[in-house]
């Protein structure tokens, strides 16, 4: 986690350096999350991995986030995110598939951005960040494949995972202090098989 430590460090001079001249935000959302198709057929290995090949899903998610600067902003952001219905294939040689539930986890993300446009009405900017997620269960599920045949499904390795983002986002305020927001950003998270995702954002927004 030494890069961890790294971020970190340079987050906090970017955030003291921010609220010295701190334009204020915190925003709750809803999130979905498109991840992509993963899987290889040299991935399969008998009694170890019958099911190499991972469909494209989503799945559902909530969070906050809390930001300082005007030009330059940095911030951090908590996420909770729901498991989803994955579907696991077979290569060829071994063909059955079976649907599982993928397992919750959390998010805490240090963020940076730059807005590209800040005023009373509408703020248009690019972010980015990088973090950890948290696995929150650790259980072996068990489930019956389209064959028949009892398949097991095991955590992930490692309960601490880094993931990091980068995006672009929309504010666009109702009132002096209170507005919508939406955001899209593309995140990589680092499995042993990376795992790439378009993340949806929308929620509301309280500026101070």
């Amino acid at each position: 986690m030494r890069s961890l430590k790294v971020i970190g460090i340079v987050f906090g001079v970017v955030l003291i350096a921010s609220a010295a001249f701190s334009d204020s935000r915190f925003s709750v959302f809803g999130k979905v999350n498109f991840i992509a198709a993963t899987g290889l057929e040299s991935d399969y290995e008998v009694g170890v991995n019958e099911f190499p090949f991972v469909s494209a899903y989503q799945n559902l998610g909530i969070g906050f986030g809390l930001t300082f600067g005007k030009t330059l902003f940095a911030g951090i952001e908590g996420h909770y995110n729901l498991s989803g219905k994955v579907t696991l294939t077979g290569p060829p040689v071994d063909p059955d598939t079976v649907e599982v539930d993928t397992y919750r986890y959390a998010s805490g993300l240090f963020i940076f951005g730059c807005n590209l446009v800040n005023n009373r009405r509408v703020r248009l900017y690019l972010n980015g960040g990088a973090g950890v997620r948290y696995n929150l269960e650790d259980e072996i599920k068990s489930y019956v494949s389209e064959n028949g045949e009892l398949t097991e499904v095991d955590p992930p390795d490692k309960r601490s995972i880094l993931e990091g983002f980068g995006g672009a986002g929309l504010e666009v305020y109702l009132s002096r202090n209170s507005g919508v927001l939406l955001s899209g950003r593309y995140l990589y998270v680092a499995l042993e098989e990376p795992q790439k995702a378009m993340v949806v954002i929308a929620g509301v927004v309280y500026r101070f």
